[in-house]
């Protein structure tokens, strides 16, 4: 019987990882959609940095997500630059969203 207990509640804290794991990167994926339809962009390509991360390498929390984008605007303009997605304190329950643009 403990055998049995050891080994259910390894799968369970191998569920609930997997399920955060999942979680995080669609979270992420909805916040980068929703700041580009929100600001007339159209994702090019989106590349997590999870230790380069840019001009946000000192100021991210263990709960925020930082991506590289490249994007299109609606005049046809291509920019890029660092989106970090979730606040500092409660990460991605935020919908904040900070960008800086390299070109």
């Amino acid at each position: 019987m403990e055998d049995f207990l050891i080994v259910v509640a390894i799968l369970a804290f191998a569920g609930f990882a997997i399920f955060t794991w999942v979680w995080r990167f669609q979270r992420s994926d909805s916040l980068l959609r929703q700041w580009a339809d929100q600001n007339g962009f159209r994702i090019i390509s989106q590349e997590y940095r999870s230790v380069f991360t840019g001009p946000f390498f000192w100021t991210t929390s263990k709960g925020q997500t930082v991506y590289y984008v490249v994007v299109k605007d609606s005049d046809g303009n291509t920019r890029g630059g660092w989106v970090r997605c979730g606040g500092w304190f409660f990460g991605l329950l935020s919908d904040n969203v900070d960008v800086s643009w390299e070109y």
